[in-house]
């Protein structure tokens, strides 16, 4: 028996959106209006191959992109508690992101956690011969409608969790930490009273969670009505969520 902690990356392990801070690369009038659009009409993993294109039209580097992931800031308190999450209190650690495989590697070992992190799950993403860096969608699925075609996180934490029972590794207690809308999914899947999702204060999933509590966010479709089975915590830093498990 095990314990699994889930992370999201952008605004949950660093305060920041990986994705948007290499837009300011170059001068925000490079983007044109319709780009600015795009992900609206054809996803974020499209809008941000064409962000690619614009920083190596303009002569941004692989240096230059790397230079600035791995000095994005933690949340405070992030990078202790998964340092202590798998050091001492027997959790394995994988991120499950709609950022990219690229950025998140690189951050993790720049902050010195690539061993602490069993897997990342994530949009594909490399620099090709050319210097671009070149991004695809991790899954493409259309069977939960709270997800986006390119990700259903709930879909993968669950897929991860049935891969490793048949490798006779069983999740005793798991924990989810996010901040975002994509994140509600996954929360909505853990399924019993031992798990606990931690929605960071004052952004969007701790604001749906809150609705769903209050009766004012229902969902026909999938669910019937949304049914939170886990517990929650509302954070703010890392520490938070240690001193919570802890008691």
């Amino acid at each position: 028996m095990k314990n699994l902690a889930v992370f999201d990356f952008d605004y949950t392990i660093i305060d920041d959106n990986s994705d948007t801070a290499v837009m300011k690369l170059v001068d925000e009038n490079k983007f044109s209006p319709e780009l600015k659009e795009l992900y609206k009409s054809d996803g974020w993993t499209k809008f941000m191959q064409e962000v690619f294109k614009v920083l190596h039209d303009n002569s941004v580097s692989e240096s230059d992109i790397a230079s600035l992931i791995a000095n994005i800031s933690e949340v405070r308190g992030l990078k202790d508690l998964i340092r202590k999450l798998h050091d001492t209190m027997g959790y394995d650690v994988i991120i499950i992101s709609d950022s990219n495989t690229y950025f998140i590697n690189l951050w993790l070992k720049a902050n010195n956690l690539s061993s602490k992190v069993l897997k990342v799950f994530s949009n594909p993403a490399y620099f090709n011969e050319q210097g671009l860096l070149m991004i695809n969608m991790f899954h493409v699925q259309d069977s939960c409608k709270l997800s986006t075609e390119n990700m259903c996180k709930g879909m993968i934490m669950e897929d991860f969790i049935k891969d490793q029972s048949k490798n006779s590794i069983i999740y005793d207690k798991i924990l989810y930490v996010g901040d975002g809308q994509n994140d509600l999914c996954p929360i909505l899947r853990l399924n019993n009273n031992k798990a606990l999702a931690c929605c960071r204060k004052n952004y969007k999933c701790a604001n749906l969670i809150k609705k769903i509590k209050e009766g004012q966010l229902r969902d026909n479709d999938l669910y019937g009505k949304y049914e939170i089975k886990a517990n929650i915590f509302i954070w703010e830093t890392g520490y938070d969520i240690l001193e919570f498990l802890i008691q």
